[in-house]
């Protein structure tokens, strides 16, 4: 055997393993679906026996009372099959259903627990279609495999011993056949699960195309991007056009020989047992009977045979699946407690995959507890990349972060961030209401405390104007807020999580003066909390952080000052010139265009240009 053919044969046999490791926790369910399936089949053995009896016994005997006897066995016998194989296919259908669903919600869940880093690998919608997509593609192979396939290998055998019990020479006639039945599926096998891997393949770009247009949809109507997503999803679905077509030329080739073959073996059987029948040896009920056993086994047979398309394509599905679930998940420690103290790096170096330079090199920095620290620096300083840290959304390569001097390594994952809120650039919100996204870390929260929040975050006064107050439906993403609004929500969900740490990333950043200065109050409101609460700001506006405690400057990865706002003016440093840029900035946005007559306004809040979302 080649070592290409082995290795296939040792994948094969290894997702198979893989199946049979999926159905196990259902086994008693498999076995009593294919026992009664098995039994079906074993009945329809039956049926050509009630014709070799019609034609030698029945008619030739000529009795009425014969002829109603046979007639209520006959009309008996099908109506207590066809209940029997109904229950098989209901029962059938039912644990596929059961098993796929719990295949699904199996994938979905480790899917939640895999690192930031492998969500930065690969599409979402492309990871979407391995926990919904390709657990339908195992339905026919799991139905096949758990049940019916049982049912086929039991009818092949009762057949192949009544085919002899009645004529071992005529018999004969299906060694010929079955072998090339065989040789034709094991030939195809490798281009059919070839094909159905690059379906499986193309189904999750397609996935991963249109959800990603369709959830910046915004900058590809302001970019006029239709005809590129058009395009780049067009190369996709034709793609998947034409290897459905390569596969089904593949399906189509071997039902075709599968057919030649079978209906050659029935000529046979004609040419062969019709001589028999003319030498008196054999009798034309049994000849019709034979025939109809001969049909009978190729259906198993060929359902045997054309299992392996089903076979090729659920296993191109369980392939992904399994990739999926054998990622790593996050792993935790188990210190259940989180300390209030500081918050340290030390001598921290991290990388991101792929990158070619560190995004912090041996960075080391303090932050006492109950204060309000600043990270500023210039784009890919590496603010954001401390905050990743901090949330352990990310370990560093070397160094540690620590909370109490404990690294955070050794903390139960849940413990750590149920005392750590986030308040993105771009805030995330999630379709249903304003009162169902200030609650999502707390879903028990009182009513009460969901208001509070609210206040607190300067966001009761605008809910309240909403249509159905906190019980308004914001869209996906909170389309329905402007970018102030959905702000002021994230912070009340960070209010009501009563985290002792909490990351602002440039939560300002993107907003004009007068929603900054809402913002800016809400924040005010946070911080004014009264317990121990660390707040780590990253400011792109130097005018958000004056009042921080300590203000850290960040300069490719590296820290470069430190120290209150006042200090680090005095010292005329990094933190100096960006202050000074921005101040200019500022005041260039606010002189008036001297071509045009000259407007009377409010200066801005903080003195910095400010840009609308």
């Amino acid at each position: 055997m080649a070592a290409s053919d082995r290795d296939d044969r040792e994948s094969t046999l290894a997702i198979l393993s893989r199946l049979w490791g999926v159905l196990s926790p259902y086994k008693a369910r498999v076995i009593g679906v294919a026992l009664l399936i098995s039994f079906s089949a074993a009945l329809e053995a039956a049926g050509p026996q009630f014709v070799r009896y019609a034609f030698d016994v029945v008619i030739p005997g000529g009795r009425s009372t014969l002829f109603l006897w046979f007639g209520l066995a006959f009309a008996g016998f099908y109506l207590f099959r066809a209940i029997v194989e109904y229950g098989g296919m209901y029962w059938s259908f039912a644990l596929t259903q059961q098993v796929v669903s719990d295949v699904r919600m199996q994938a979905y869940d480790h899917l939640l627990t895999l690192p930031v880093s492998r969500f930065s690998n690969e599409q979402s919608g492309s990871l979407s279609s391995r926990v919904v997509s390709d657990p339908n593609a195992l339905k026919g192979m799991i139905q096949a495999a758990a049940s019916r396939l049982s049912g086929q290998l039991v009818a092949i055998l009762v057949v192949a011993g009544l085919l002899v019990w009645m004529n071992w020479k005529l018999a004969l006639v299906n060694l010929v056949v079955l072998p090339l039945l065989a040789f034709v599926t094991y030939y195809d096998q490798e281009p059919l699960r070839t094909a159905s891997r690059s379906i499986r393949e193309t189904v999750a770009r397609l996935t991963a195309t249109s959800t990603e247009a369709i959830s910046n949809i915004r900058v590809v109507k302001a970019f006029v991007g239709e005809e590129q997503e058009r395009e780049r999803f067009g190369t996709h679905n034709q793609r998947y056009v034409d290897i459905n077509l390569d596969r089904r030329k593949d399906v189509g080739k071997m039902e075709g020989l599968i057919n030649i073959t079978s209906n050659y073996g029935t000529g046979a059987l004609l040419l062969v047992g019709g001589w028999m029948v003319v030498s008196g040896s054999l009798s034309l009920g049994e000849l019709t009977a034979f025939i109809m056993y001969q049909r009978q086994l190729q259906g198993p047979v060929q359902s045997v045979m054309f299992f392996n398309d089903k076979l090729q394509a659920g296993m191109a599905a369980l392939e992904r699946l399994s990739e999926l679930v054998d990622t790593d998940p996050e792993t935790g420690g188990d210190r259940a407690e989180v300390p209030v103290g500081p918050v340290e790096l030390e001598d921290v170096r991290f990388s991101y995959p792929d990158a070619d330079e560190p995004a912090l090199r041996d960075l080391s920095l303090r932050i006492e507890p109950g204060e309000t620290a600043a990270l500023v620096g210039s784009s890919g300083a590496g603010k954001s990349t401390v905050a990743n840290l901090i949330g352990r959304f990310w370990d560093p390569q070397e160094g540690r972060v620590t909370v109490d001097g404990i690294d955070l390594r050794s903390f139960e994952l849940q413990a750590l961030r149920e005392h750590v809120a986030l308040v993105p650039q771009d805030p995330t919100l999630f379709s249903g209401t304003v009162a169902d996204n200030i609650r999502y870390a707390e879903p028990d929260a009182p009513d009460g405390a969901v208001r509070h929040a609210a206040e607190m975050a300067n966001a009761h006064g605008f809910v309240q104007q909403l249509v159905d107050g906190y019980d308004t439906q914001i869209g996906e993403r909170g389309v329905r807020l402007s970018g102030g609004q959905k702000q002021r929500v994230a912070i009340a969900r960070a209010i009501l999580t009563d985290a002792r740490i909490l990351l602002l990333d440039e939560a300002t950043s993107d907003l004009d003066s007068e929603s900054e200065a809402v913002i800016q109050d809400a924040l005010d409101g946070l911080f004014a909390r009264g317990d121990q609460l660390t707040s780590i700001v990253i400011a792109h506006r130097l005018s958000t952080i004056e009042n921080a405690d300590t203000i850290y400057v960040l300069e490719d990865g590296r820290l470069v000052e430190q120290g209150p706002h006042d200090e680090l003016l005095a010292e005329g440093g990094r933190y100096a010139e960006l202050w000074a840029l921005q101040r200019r900035d500022a005041d260039r946005s606010a002189r008036p265009n001297p071509a045009e007559p000259p407007v009377v306004t409010s200066a801005p809040v903080d003195g910095s240009s400010s840009t609308r979302s």
